[in-house]
This record gives C-alpha cells, structure tokens and sequence, in this order.
C-alpha cells in the first residue's frame, strides 16, 4: 500500500484527547479508518443514472439524429437486396 504523509492542525484540546487515547503506533491507522468512514462513499452505478436523467433530453435528441442519418442508408441497402 502507498501512503502519503499529511500535516494536519487539530484545535488544542482534541490533538491531547487524541495522544492521550491512541498510541503512537496505532494513530496513522486510526486516522486513515476514521477519515475512510466519513468520506462520501461513491456509488458510480448511482451517479450514472443520475446524470443519465439529468440528460435525458440531450440523449432523446442524438438519438433521434442518429436514426435520421441512418435512416437513408438502411433504405438504399433494403433496395439492393434481392
């Protein structure tokens, strides 16, 4: 696993609670979990479907050009089967 090192400042009174809680060696992790649960968990199946609806008219209109540019081809191949 890669890490990176941070410099963060924490109010006075929380870093002490913090040291006095957590020992040395076991603080990186505790903070790593802590800041893995609170962040946004990330749903891209989700987020797809939203922006999906979000552009449905957008995708409604290039479909609708993209079946009007084939619309002539599939015509001219139909006329050349026999």
């Amino acid at each position: 696993m890669h890490a990176q090192r941070l410099n963060i400042t924490l109010p006075y009174t929380l870093a002490r609670d913090f040291k006095r809680a957590i020992p040395a060696k076991k603080r990186s992790k505790f903070i790593a979990d802590a800041v893995r649960e609170k962040l946004p968990k990330r749903n891209l199946k989700k987020e797809l479907i939203k922006s999906l609806r979000a552009n449905k008219k957008y995708y409604e209109k290039v479909a609708k050009e993209i079946q009007e540019d084939f619309k002539y081809a599939d015509a001219e191949i139909w006329e050349r089967l026999p």
